[in-house]
């Protein structure tokens, strides 16, 4: 049986990332001159809550780690440190060190506690030590000792300098804690609370009996205990927000109260958190608490919002593994509905009956829990996007280069498979990009642009399709120097004269790079070869466009899911494939077609002002002889593809069948890589349908990425 405290444990680290990228953006939110108390806050208790969380568990090194870096944030809290990009630069290193601890914690790795100098710096003078200070330099302060409006001693600053501020007396607190019904069945324990709280201070606990039932009625699933805590002696700068944040995993599953007892009555109300639901009881009175029935109303009245406003929405936290499941089941939907289509048309039905009509309902309601199940697969691409700013920091560090990452589209939604296979790409463009595309400093104010190069990441929804872009204001891309190195290397002829298309297309060679020297983050010739098959494997294109001098984009254009395809079903030589629509420009018929031949009997097919290169898709697949020994049949068609940057091309089919969305059956784990298919699929007939790759088409053609013929021909005006 699993032990619940795994459970719980589980849930913790769970938490733990989505704190850590929430301290992440609230710090580069500071480090672009946001200054409102909010972002402030929600930095500070993203540390506090992870710190109560490890406290619980017994995490030594996280506690300490977590604590040195709430002293510091403290700090900021009360406009004693100054949110500079220096100090924010030590804060943002300290959050990739508190995500190491957490990754450490979840494996059991052992962690020592790690080297809080910087941070200490910080919380005491406010000033960014890259060493040690010089002891020399220490000059001692007169103090004046006079007298508090406590009637105290109070420490005053030496004459011309700001007053010290008066010590504040430790404060105590009183916490109301009330488990609901549910409380243990979410798998939260109150003696796990009770410990992280006793991190804070010391406690004085009591529970509260109230109606226990008799013995024998007693359900043990059921918490029937209600506490009286008292917190103290703590720290004078102990908020009900840090107490508050030691219940966040339970906060929806308790009453909870939070009254600060070392105010005066008057101003000591009691603070109310009602559990989840609004039809829950009222918490019953505590017989220590400082606060009146009119207290608890106003309160719990102040806790409830009112009719319009806005409330977060409830999640909850479901197994992948099950969507996965549901997604499966919900293809295997898809796949019926088009079965029992296909035998209500070959039945011979009326399309005005009563079956065809209730049949295009069930298409419909189908298609609509598609959409529904894959949004549940959709996450948006901020924490993908959030992972790339440690990227851009230990890059800009190895190649001493200011880099500012600015980002856009962050609640774009893709599907999750996508976002976590697109993490390597990214780091490799945005490596490459500050590398090989920012100039250094002195260059960059040569050329009248600032000393701080920029790195913009955007995502945005185009159709079914999302793109990605990559871009930079550095130097661009020196197309002169590619295409010496790629002759240098070997990779094209002598003398050989490539357009602009073609040499942007030298940088996914493997083994190219323009680097003379290996560095720790470039040179080896691997990085943009890796994009380009990591975009490929994910059924996406990328493409690069630059302007010397000012700078170079690359866009990366991907199918919103991996389970869920449009395409267009096709007929050549006995064979029905799929091409996603997603490629296709347009279709012709073979008839209305302007077709010519060029030398060795290569095919060019007119596009509107431009010729483009012909392939017969049977051919292509190696399923039939070149085009010339087989016979054009009656429906035959053209459809023209541009399934990348190179250009497009046509492709010849017997006959076009349909427009379909199809469920994606992946081959890899069977057979591997199959040279010109991306997957299959299967049909309302029952029948395999392979799906096409159309850029496997071009490249087993001759046309990518070095083609025997070019491209496309200008059409001479008449």
């Amino acid at each position: 049986m699993n032990d619940p405290l795994d459970a719980i444990r589980d849930t913790f680290f769970e938490e733990c990332a989505e704190l850590i990228e929430a301290l992440e953006s609230g710090l580069l939110a500071l480090q672009d001159g946001t200054r409102d108390a909010d972002t402030v806050d929600s930095v500070f208790r993203a540390v506090h809550s992870i710190k109560g969380g490890a406290g619980a568990f017994g995490l030594t090194a996280l506690v300490a780690f977590s604590h040195d870096f709430e002293t510091t944030l403290h700090a900021l809290r009360e406009g004693r440190l100054d949110p500079s990009r220096e100090v924010v630069a030590v804060l943002l290193r300290a959050t990739d060190v508190l995500g190491d601890l957490v990754a450490a914690a979840r494996t059991g790795a052992d962690a020592a506690i790690p080297d809080t100098a910087d941070l200490t710096a910080l919380a005491t003078d406010g000033r960014v030590r890259t060493d040690f200070d010089d002891l020399d330099a220490f000059e001692p302060i007169m103090l004046d000792i006079g007298q508090s409006r406590l009637g105290g001693p109070a420490a005053t600053s030496a004459p011309g300098s700001a007053p010290l501020p008066a010590p504040q007396p430790p404060r105590r607190w009183h916490v109301g804690f009330e488990p609901l019904p549910d409380l243990l069945a979410s798998g939260n324990e109150p003696l796990f609370l009770f410990r992280a709280l006793e991190v804070l201070g010391r406690l004085n606990v009591t529970a509260l009996e109230g109606d226990l039932p008799a013995l024998v009625d007693l359900d043990v699933s059921t918490p029937r205990l209600r506490w009286s805590i008292v917190l103290g002696p703590s720290a004078p700068d102990l908020t009900e927000t840090e107490i508050e944040a030691v219940f966040e995993f339970a906060v929806d599953l308790c009453v909870l109260e939070i009254v600060p007892l070392a105010l005066e009555p008057e101003r000591a109300g009691p603070v109310v958190r009602p559990g989840r639901g609004a039809d829950r009881p009222a918490a019953r009175p505590r017989p220590d608490a400082p606060s009146s029935a009119a207290d608890l109303a106003m309160a719990s009245g102040a806790a409830t919002a009112p009719d319009g406003a806005s409330r977060a929405s409830a999640t909850i936290r479901v197994d992948l593994a099950r969507v996965d499941r549901l997604v499966n089941l919900v293809g295997e939907l898809v796949i019926s509905q088009s079965m029992l289509a296909q035998g209500l048309w070959r039945a011979g039905f009326d399309r005005q009956s009563e079956a065809v009509t209730t049949l295009d309902e069930l298409q419909q309601l189908t298609r609509d829990m598609q959409d529904s199940v894959m949004a549940i697969r959709a996450q948006p691409v901020k924490s993908l996007f959030q992972r790339m700013t440690r990227i851009v920091r230990e890059a800009a560090q190895v190649t001493l280069k200011d880099v500012r990452l600015v980002t856009e589209g962050e609640g774009t939604e893709i599907d999750k498979t996508v976002v976590e296979r697109l993490a390597d790409p990214l780091t490799h463009m945005i490596r490459n990009a500050i590398d090989h595309g920012l100039e250094p400093q002195d260059v960059r104010i040569a050329a009248g642009k600032s000393a701080t190069g920029t790195i913009r990441l955007s995502a945005r929804q185009q159709s079914d399709r999302v793109v990605i872009e990559v871009s930079d204001d550095g130097r661009g891309i020196d197309r002169a120097r590619v295409l010496e190195r790629a002759i240098a290397c070997g990779l094209v002829p002598k003398g050989k004269v490539l357009d602009v298309a073609e040499v942007d297309r030298l940088l996914f060679l493997p083994g190219f790079s323009t680097s003379t020297t290996v560095t720790a983050i470039s040179g080896r010739g691997v990085g943009m070869d890796v994009v380009q098959r990591a975009i490929r494997d994910l059924n996406g294109t990328i493409s690069i466009a630059s302007t010397e001098g000012r700078g170079s984009t690359i866009s990366i254009s991907l199918p919103l899911t991996l389970a869920i395809l449009d395409g267009m079903i096709v007929r050549s030589n006995r064979h029905r494939m799929v091409i996603p629509l997603s490629a296709i420009l347009e279709t012709q018929t073979l008839s209305a077609a302007r077709i010519e031949t060029l030398g060795q009997g290569q095919r060019v097919v007119r596009l509107h002002d431009r010729f483009v290169p012909l392939v017969d898709l049977a051919v292509g697949m190696g399923f039939a002889a070149p085009a010339g020994d087989r016979a054009p049949e009656e429906d035959t068609a053209l459809l023209f593809v541009q399934p990348d940057e190179s250009g497009p091309f046509a492709l010849q089919v017997d006959a076009i069948e349909a427009q379909r969305q199809v469920v994606i059956k992946g081959l890899g784990e069977n057979f591997g890589h199959v040279p010109c298919v991306s997957a299959a699929t299967i049909l309302g007939d029952g029948q395999i349908a392979l799906i096409v790759d159309p850029v496997g088409i071009a490249r087993m053609s001759g046309l990518h990425p070095t083609p025997r013929l070019p491209q496309f021909m200008d059409i001479p005006s008449q």
